[in-house]
């Protein structure tokens, strides 16, 4: 009987004093146990528990560089652009030299679309590693594109019109771009024929990772033929913007200035966009713009907003949609590069647009754009329907 009642008592002496061991364990969270957990999750590839450490460990207020570098990883396995980029940048605080850091920053940006980031965080690393990503500093000839567009009005007063366009992409080192674009435009009426010719450049810099400079020069040389007279209206675009990444939101401000002997424009654009990762990366821009036009004998001003959405879809396509609502004329689009001052402008434009990636160095797209366009002369609505296609050349 004394046997039986010494097991009882111990047995009750373990249950009271087991509640109180497991409490203290669950408190004692210490850095080399995370330490520990994170880094045999990461060796065995447990992404959902190495994720789960992290949590555990910004809950008791944890944090070292190789945890945020692990679970960096993680996310970037189950392809979670955004949120690996989020803890990689944790771990460049504690040490913003390291290149393990600075590589998945740069696989991150490229994997979200944000190059100028990418470009940055490349030119933080060695030699060797530059040479691995193959990001070289100077690429005179980075990427050639061609355009070619064919405009058709729903209406005999206006014929068919020609758009053509090439362009040139040079990296001038890590942190600096410079675009290079040549266009002509063609259309005519019964009584006239416009032809205009056009020449832009872009340059653009990142004094830091999340921030990008932008200023552009747009040349516009408009020829009227109104036979026999010919008229010549050469016009200049001077184009600025800042933008400022905050992961997967882009703030942006822009600003545009048009005038030529006629017409002086001035245009303020506000921009917001997000991203989503995944298999997807799904992404929405919203802008607004507001334009004040002066021309001879008047001036007004004028509000426009333009929401663009794009999917990746089987790998290979990327799919975007955009609609603009308001007055194009003379509107200022794509950081400068094209600019729509016809005599009938654009009321309402919707489009969809398809990117092909064929090969590693080409792509193809090809886009479809509805306009509502309105002849000012006689105050007639019509609609414009325009097929555009181009390639890509990565060199």
């Amino acid at each position: 009987m004394q046997k039986v009642y010494n097991i009882f008592y111990l047995f009750i002496v373990v249950l009271l004093i087991s509640k109180p061991l497991s409490g203290y364990a669950e408190e004692k969270i210490t850095l080399a146990y995370i330490d520990s957990v994170s880094l045999h999750h990461f060796q065995v590839g447990n992404w959902d528990e190495l994720i789960n450490t992290g949590k555990l460990a910004e809950e008791n207020n944890i944090n070292f560089k190789w945890l945020q570098q692990r679970v960096g990883y993680a996310f970037f396995y189950k392809k979670q652009y955004y949120k690996s980029m989020q803890h990689y940048e944790n771990a460049l605080a504690f040490d913003k030299d390291d290149e393990i850091t600075h590589l998945y920053l740069y696989y991150n940006g490229i994997n979200t679309g944000a190059v100028a980031y990418a470009r940055y965080h490349a030119g933080k690393l060695s030699d060797d590693y530059k040479a691995y990503i193959q990001q070289k500093k100077f690429r005179t000839f980075d990427a050639v594109d061609l355009e070619f567009s064919y405009k058709i009005p729903e209406t005999t007063l206006i014929n068919e019109a020609l758009y053509q366009r090439i362009g040139l992409n040079s990296m001038l080192g890590y942190r600096l771009n410079l675009y290079q674009t040549y266009s002509r435009f063609n259309q005519s009426t019964d009584t006239t024929q416009t032809k205009q010719n056009e020449y832009f450049a872009l340059i653009g810099w990142n004094p830091t990772a999340k921030i990008n400079l932008s200023l552009g020069y747009h040349y516009v040389g408009t020829k009227v033929t109104l036979s026999p007279d010919v008229y010549f209206y050469p016009g200049n675009i001077i184009y600025g913007k800042i933008s400022h990444k905050l992961n997967r939101f882009d703030l942006s401000v822009s600003g545009a200035n048009f005038n030529n002997d006629w017409v002086d424009t001035k245009q303020l654009g506000l921009h917001l966009g997000t991203g989503f990762s995944g298999e997807s990366n799904i992404y929405f821009t919203s802008s607004y713009y507001r334009i004040i036009e002066t021309g001879l004998n008047y001036t007004y001003g004028r509000d426009l907003f333009k929401q663009t959405a794009g999917i990746f879809l089987f790998r290979r396509l990327w799919t975007e949609a955009s609609v603009n609502f308001g007055n194009l004329n003379h509107f200022i689009d794509s950081n400068g590069m094209y600019i729509y001052n016809s005599l009938d402008p654009t009321t309402f434009r919707t489009g969809l647009s398809l990117f092909g990636y064929v090969s590693k160095p080409l792509t193809v797209y090809i886009n479809y754009t509805f306009d509502e366009k309105l002849v000012v002369s006689s105050n007639q609505q019509y609609n414009q329907h325009s097929i555009t296609g181009g390639i890509i050349w990565k060199i």
